[in-house]
């Protein structure tokens, strides 16, 4: 069966984006997947279209590109509306000849027309006198009308006295302007202007202050009936808004002042008309503007004050008074603001309302707040576009869901498998780089090659909702659905976790964060602590109790509404409860997180509701009373979190206290140690190539020697042990101890977690393959040339190879699709004639590979120094390294050095050793020789053992990236990573590798521990262990000799990718020879625990396995695309068990 390992971090992430700065006017639409987009009229006055576009947030100059704007031509003003389908209708005002507009309809607009110029026939043009404002109408739901109502302005809408600063537009052929018009009573100020339909025509509601002092409203028709209607204006009005009924398809004025007041068309085509007020409950003071949303026949209100803030009240259009006024954003904070309404789903399927609103932050871009039906509670997400160049810090979660085969027949379904998420409400988010809306209706997201969904939350907060994954289906197109019986991925477990214990004013002041400090402010009163302490025992309890009930599966997410009533008969109490929008309060949440130091009063409160008594938070802000109840984990959460900042605690206190974060100092340390290393192996192997004479031919015929005579021992060896293996480096349990544990894998916090596999999500999904540069002058030497002429003299040899390999392939790979790791059977099938056949190829290709050993370490000390640019990790890397320059070195040491110190901090409980100015090629010499200070030899050894696994990690990501750029597994239903140049990201890629591999001899570069005199079987473990050496050696040669053809020949990836392939299958035969001889004698000898002995069996036997699968991953067109397939998953199968067995030897061989 398919298990999903799974993990969340509350920590510090990073985007690379821009904030979009509000402007001068902005409109929010629903898009093709019913996210919000907007529309944007900047400070300098062009018009951009900000939207989702293949994934990734994008920003268009739709002016220009529409066809609509010249370059370089200013918009004076816009205005949009969408109609039912979906289609938008844009109006666009740019300057005319003289102090005139040339104003165009853009009508009926799909979604993909957004992308390139308007067809003609779609666009109606007038030219007017100067536009300063546009207003247009909601679409009519009526679909024999088709044509907005549109209104021009040529004054601000503040600065309007007259009518004869608006004219109704008609359209035609052209758009023209009908005439001049008046109100019943000369204005002193029109105050409000919107557009509105009935069945006797089209027209304009105006509000508008006579020079008597009352406030009048006039319906003045323009199309239809030539009737002006002025009915009876409510006393205080101060705004108008309008929306079409779903049912009459007539527009209803609302009227906002002391009250809300809604007419219908036949009250405001009388003069007697006088609507109807809404009985909304809370009076709102200070009424300055009414927006409204509609969705179906849910309404929702806006309210803005004088203040600036905003509250709203949602409603159904059949019955106007049946909601409740919900306050959202405090004062200062709502000057503009644009909203939506819509489902989920734009085919209906999914019935969950979602509220959008966008509006302003503190720094003046724009933010977007967004609440759905079922959990009631709004998120708060930076609006934003993609950048190469800026990065938005997030201070929120991290998700990652890993699929990972226990039967013999879904290893190979694996990569690129789809899994049907949802969660617990509606959620922004990046998954794996592309941009979604997770729900509670869960949708299919492809995995990457892995098996794995990396889920970034956009939205800056230590609450969450939860998650799940309740079916997988493979890649391939047209697979069955397999339903998955996965525990809930509930993030807020660590956080509750953190507070166990704690239940006195003491314990609170003595909560610390990593570097020791206080997490509550000093100045906290001891009321506040004392009610904090008491808050945080009843929300632990309350969140365990909820968490111990997680392993209900997606059913869970389905909230019954309850509708809560007052325990607290004294006191004028809002209770807040899931439900529908009709009976949202829970809403309020985002009110009261701001407004937490006006809180005078507050805690937890046992109070009675229809299911009984219950658990609520109660916040009492001046006279009003905001209650709580605690019936789900998100709302828990909201409420510690609140309590904290109520304490005085920020939001990156709360990370480093509650979260991850990342020691940024000593991962800086451990990659310039990293680096360290990697220029002494590079010295020292300078040193011995410039001194020692190394025949190839006769250490090949020793190794064929040497592997044929040990064939035998190897082949009739038990591998005791290994059959067992699985049950620790893969998931195969019974699916109940899955869902009790879901950690089946000692090592899997480690393997499988957020922080360990944050380094290549970001330079895989943070702009790594899309936008790295390398610069490389792509300069060659003579060198170089000799090298590129053996690599046209080996062509028709290498062919020779690769076709006996490619019929090996299958037979090997099979292996390891089975689930079980059956090491003697697989050696049976390597027979004295298939190594001499490997070792016969390496003798043919040793004069390229060891040319190329000799050249590659002068052509890496050179690349290593080239400057790189990369989003994401280039400007982490500036953040904790100053002004240092960020190298091709730098890049990969980086990599690696993140998941080393995870895995150092989480295993040893220290950082790695610093091995900076205490390794040159002098020590590494004495070290290898077995000379050197014993504290720096353990030193080395330890971080070598940590290092391993994260090469392992690090380096299978970006063999996996080669092996997919170039649409090789296109049709297979595996979809690519983002990629950028291909060109550009190879070469990329073969620097890298050549990196890696250097680091690589860094690491295995054997030690001399035996100084006692050799003897025949002391001898062969000695010429066994270096080699190893050799063959990694060779490895390096051939990555050289991949750079240098790829460079100066500008090979294309598969030529590169068919090399690499192709050394990777020969060298695997005596590799694994070599090992397990190795291994073996450990077992035999008796010095090795069994344990560790057996770790090391599966290890070689996974190391065959990685090859193997990569070697027929690479040989595109060469064999059957299906063996192709099944190579990549055991590559991805092999490489995720080889880091496990490191990390193993890392936690047993540590000292």
């Amino acid at each position: 069966m398919v298990t999903i390992t799974q993990d969340s971090e509350l920590m510090t992430n990073y985007v690379s984006a821009n904030p979009i700065p509000a402007g001068q006017h902005f409109a929010v639409f629903r898009d093709a997947q019913m996210d919000p987009g907007v529309f944007a009229l900047s400070e300098d006055f062009y018009l951009y279209l900000i939207m989702v576009i293949n994934g990734q947030a994008t920003k268009i100059d739709f002016g220009h590109v529409s066809g609509i704007v010249p370059q370089g031509v200013q918009v004076q003003a816009f205005a949009v509306v969408q109609a039912p389908d979906s289609t938008l209708d844009i109006c666009i005002a740019t300057p005319g000849s003289g102090n005139t507009t040339n104003f165009a309809l853009l009508h009926n607009i799909t979604f993909t027309e957004l992308l390139s110029p308007i067809q003609s026939s779609k666009i109606i043009r007038g030219n007017f006198p100067k536009v300063d404002h546009i207003y247009m109408s909601n679409k009519s739901t009526d679909t024999k009308r088709t044509l907005p109502l549109v209104m021009v302005a040529f004054q601000r809408p503040d600065r309007i006295i007259s009518t004869e600063d608006l004219r109704f537009v008609q359209f035609g052929q052209s758009a023209t302007l009908l005439g001049a018009w008046s109100l019943a009573t000369n204005p002193k100020q029109i105050v409000d202007v919107v557009l509105g339909t009935c069945s006797l025509g089209d027209g304009a509601f105006v509000l508008y202050e006579s020079f008597s002092g009352p406030m009048h409203i006039q319906f003045k028709f323009f199309t239809g009936s030539t009737m002006v209607v002025e009915p009876i204006c409510p006393a205080g009005a101060t705004c108008i808004s309008s929306y079409i009924d779903p049912t009459s398809h007539q527009s209803i004025l609302l009227v906002g002042g002391q009250n809300v007041t809604a007419f219908k068309a036949s009250e405001y085509c009388s003069r007697t008309g006088k609507g109807t007020v809404i009985e909304t409950g809370d009076q709102i003071t200070g009424l300055k503007d009414l927006h409204v949303s509609l969705s179906g026949q849910t309404l929702r209100f806006w309210y803005t004050t004088d203040a600036d803030a905003v509250h709203y009240y949602t409603t159904n259009s059949t019955a106007l008074s049946t909601g409740t006024v919900v306050p959202l954003l405090p004062e200062g904070r709502g000057g503009q603001i644009s909203s939506m309404l819509s489902l989920k789903s734009s085919d209906g399927t999914d019935q969950t309302l979602v509220s959008s609103l966008v509006s302003v932050d503190e720094n003046g871009n724009l933010v977007l707040l967004q609440q759905d039906s079922v959990s009631q509670l709004w998120q708060t997400y930076p609006f934003w576009y993609a950048s190469n160049l800026n990065i938005i810090e997030l201070q929120g979660y991290m998700l990652r869901m890993h699929a990972t085969a226990t039967t013999d027949d879904e290893s190979s379904l694996i990569p690129g498998c789809w899994l049907h998420v949802s969660s617990s409400g509606v959620v922004r988010c990046i998954i794996n780089g592309r941009h979604a809306t997770l729900g509670p209706t869960a949708q299919w997201y492809q995995t990457d090659a892995k098996g794995v969904l990396n889920i970034l939350l956009q939205s800056d907060d230590a609450s969450c909702f939860t998650f799940t994954a309740d079916a997988y289906r493979a890649a391939k197109p047209g697979s069955p659905e397999t339903p998955l019986q996965t525990p809930v991925l509930d993030p807020s477990v660590k956080l509750i976790q953190k507070l166990d214990g704690v239940s006195t004013p003491g314990d609170v002041r003595a909560l610390r964060k990593k570097d020791g400090s206080p997490l509550v402010s000093p100045n906290a009163s001891d009321d506040d602590v004392k009610a904090a302490a008491d808050s945080i025992k009843v929300l632990v309890d309350q969140a365990h109790q909820r968490q111990d009930g997680s392993q209900q599966l997606f059913q869970s997410f389905k909230a019954s509404a309850r509708v809560a009533t007052s325990g607290m008969a004294a006191v004028d109490a809002r209770f807040y409860s899931a439900g529908d929008f009709l009976d949202d309060l829970e809403g309020g949440w985002h009110w009261v997180e701001s407004k937490f130091e006006d809180a005078w009063e507050w805690g937890c409160q046992f109070i009675e509701d229809e299911a009984g008594k219950v658990w609520s938070f109660i916040i009492k802000i001046g006279d009003e009373v905001y209650s709580f109840i605690l019936e789900t984990v998100s709302v828990i959460v909201k409420a510690v979190t609140w309590v904290f900042k109520k304490l005085g605690t920020l939001i990156k206190d709360l990370i480093d206290f509650f979260g991850f974060l990342f020691e940024w100092d000593d991962i800086l340390a451990t990659a310039d140690s990293i680096a360290t290393g990697f220029n002494a192996a590079l010295d020292y192997g300078q040193q011995l190539l410039d001194k020692t004479e190394f025949t190839v031919d006769s250490w090949l015929e020793e190794l064929r020697t040497t592997i044929k005579a040990q064939l035998p021992t190897l082949q009739n060896y038990s591998y005791n042990g290994t059959s067992k293996a699985p049950q620790r480096l893969k998931a195969e349990v019974p699916a109940k101890e899955v869902l009790a544990t879901n950690a089946t894998d000692p090592d899997s916090d480690v393997k499988s977690g957020v922080a360990y596999n944050w380094s290549t999500y970001y330079f895989t999904y943070g702009g790594g393959t899309t936008n790295a540069v390398l610069h490389d002058d792509g300069s060659s030497d003579s060198a170089e040339d000799i090298i590129l002429a053996m690599w046209d003299d080996i062509q028709e040899e290498l062919n020779t190879i690769v076709k006996f390999c490619g019929n090996l392939a299958q037979d090997l790979i099979d292996f390891f699709t089975t689930g079980n790791y059956d090491i003697k059977s697989l050696i049976s099938r390597i027979t004295a004639d298939v190594v001499d056949v490997m070792i016969d190829s390496l003798k043919t290709l040793a004069d390229i590979l060891f040319k190329a050993v000799s050249l590659g370490i002068n052509l890496i000390k050179t690349l290593s120094n080239k400057d790189m640019d990369i989003p994401v990790i280039g400007w982490l890397w500036k953040k904790i390294a100053g002004d240092r320059a960020f190298s091709l070195l730098d890049l990969v040491a980086l990599l690696i050095a993140i998941p080393t110190t995870v895995l150092y901090k989480a295993k040893a409980k220290v950082a790695p050793p610093k091995l900076t100015g205490r390794l040159t090629a002098d020590t590494f010499g004495q070290y290898v020789s077995g000379k050197a200070d014993p504290a720096l030899s353990k030193d080395i050894n330890n971080f070598t053992l940590a290092t391993a696994t994260s090469l392992e990690l690090v380096y299978g990501e970006f063999k996996t990236i080669s092996l997919l750029i170039d649409s090789a597994f296109e049709g297979s239903g595996l979809e690519s990573v983002p990629i950028g140049p291909v060109a550009q990201l190879t070469n990329v890629l073969n620097a890298t590798s050549l990196t890696f591999e250097t680091i690589n001899t860094f690491i295995i570069w054997p030690v001399n521990e035996d100084s006692a005199k050799p003897t025949s079987s002391s001898t062969t473990t000695k010429f066994i262990k270096y080699s190893k050496l050799g063959l990694t050696l060779s490895n390096f040669g051939a990555a050289a000799v991949a750079n240098v053809v790829a460079k100066a020949k500008k090979a294309d990836q598969p030529t590169i990718k068919r090399w690499k392939g192709t050394i990777a299958a020969v060298m695997a035969v005596p590799t694994i020879c070599v090992a397990l001889t190795k291994d073996v004698n450990d077992a035999v000898e008796g010095e090795v625990k069994t344990d560790l002995v057996v770790n090391h069996f599966v290890e070689s036997f996974l190391e065959f396995g990685k090859q193997w699968g990569f070697a027929a991953a690479s040989w595109t067109n060469e064999i059957e695309d299906v063996v192709m397939y099944i190579g990549l998953a055991v590559q991805q199968v092999c490489t995720y068990g080889g880091y496990g067995c490191k990390i193993y030897d890392f936690v047993e061989e540590y000292a």
